[in-house]
């Protein structure tokens, strides 16, 4: 299976949302689009992180997107997306909420640092590796644009019902991660680029 990874760029917008739209990827019972993982611009005022109806949350990732705000890359299978790895950077407001459950050295402008916040992969291709190209990808870019770090925030005990949108410690261990600390099942997992 041939596997082209693809930056997120405000072209392929639509394409973007359309893998949401048909990918089963539900969490929590609602269709996410990735839109709460997004740089901190987008966020303006109280409470604009979760939005409640699937519709608004589509047209937001469409905006997201467009904007630069929401950040990753796509795995494409011919014309077809089949996966989606959301990594961001710039995304305090992101990090502070994940700080409360992820133990996480408080920011610093010094050392940038590039986050992984979540996989989709089509169920069909699931377990093939896409998931670990998307990785692969990430930290090369990371490495070309100068972040200090890749990081990511993991459960000790990957299941497939328990935020398994994270991926498993093992994928990250198996592409040069370390266990940069642990608290109560929750790891980050941290690969230093320089």
């Amino acid at each position: 299976m041939e596997i082209e990874i693809k930056k997120l760029t405000p072209e392929l917008a639509e394409d973007y949302v359309h893998f949401f739209d048909v990918t089963p990827h539900n969490f929590n019972e609602c269709i996410c689009y990735c839109v709460t993982w997004r740089s901190d611009n987008s966020y303006a005022g109280d409470g604009d992180h979760w939005f409640p109806a699937q519709e608004e949350r589509r047209e937001r990732a469409l905006q997201f997107v467009k904007s630069g705000s929401l950040q990753g890359y796509l795995a494409y299978c011919g014309d077809e997306i089949v996966g989606w790895c959301n990594a961001n950077a710039d995304c305090r407001f992101c990090l502070n909420y994940l700080r409360s459950y992820w133990p996480m050295e408080e920011y610093s402008a010094e050392i940038k640092v590039k986050s992984i916040f979540c996989f989709v992969v089509a169920p069909k291709v699931q377990r093939m590796g896409v998931a670990t190209k998307l990785l692969e990808r990430v930290c090369q870019d990371a490495a070309a644009d100068g972040f200090d770090f890749v990081e990511a925030y993991v459960n000790k005990e990957f299941t497939e019902t328990d935020h398994e949108f994270r991926g498993p410690l093992t994928m990250y261990e198996k592409c040069g991660f370390s266990r940069y600390g642990e608290r109560e099942g929750r790891v980050v997992m941290r690969k230093a680029l320089k």
